[in-house]
């Protein structure tokens, strides 16, 4: 299988699907209203806009899964359950910290937000660590 730094470049592809579909689910299905209605976003706002910034935000998850998968190469991790704790500490205390930037500094401070964003981060780093784990 092809490999760069060591990392198997199918397990990155499949991780970086999965997390991209569970970020289609979580922000287009499950939370959309509520995401919008805490940023102050309307459906006008979006109106016109090129399905190619979706297709282009397909390139946050590979890298995602990428770094993922290198730092589990560094670290030998292969079991599920070594991945997905991995992944849980690494969206802690990582990720969602990033994430906490938007909630700080935006005139909105909204809780929703931060926590529809927080969760979706921990969620896809999980995803992600999991599928990952699969491929050695």
């Amino acid at each position: 299988m092809p490999r760069l730094s060591g990392v198997n470049l199918v397990g990155v592809l499949l991780a970086a699907l999965v997390m991209w579909i569970l970020g289609f689910v979580w922000y287009g299905v499950l939370f959309s209203e509520a995401w919008m209605a805490g940023n102050g976003y309307t459906e006008a706002m979006f109106e016109g806009q090129s399905g190619l910034w979706m297709a282009a935000g397909f390139l946050i998850p590979l890298i995602l899964a990428f770094g993922l998968g290198w730092h589990m190469k560094q670290k030998s991790i292969t079991k599920l359950n070594t991945a997905v704790l991995f992944a849980l500490w690494l969206a802690l205390l990582i990720g969602v910290p990033l994430m906490m930037y938007n909630y700080v500094y935006s005139p909105h401070h909204s809780w929703q937000v931060l926590l529809i964003d927080g969760s979706h981060t921990v969620a896809t780093f999980v995803a992600g660590a999991a599928v990952l784990s699969f491929f050695d």
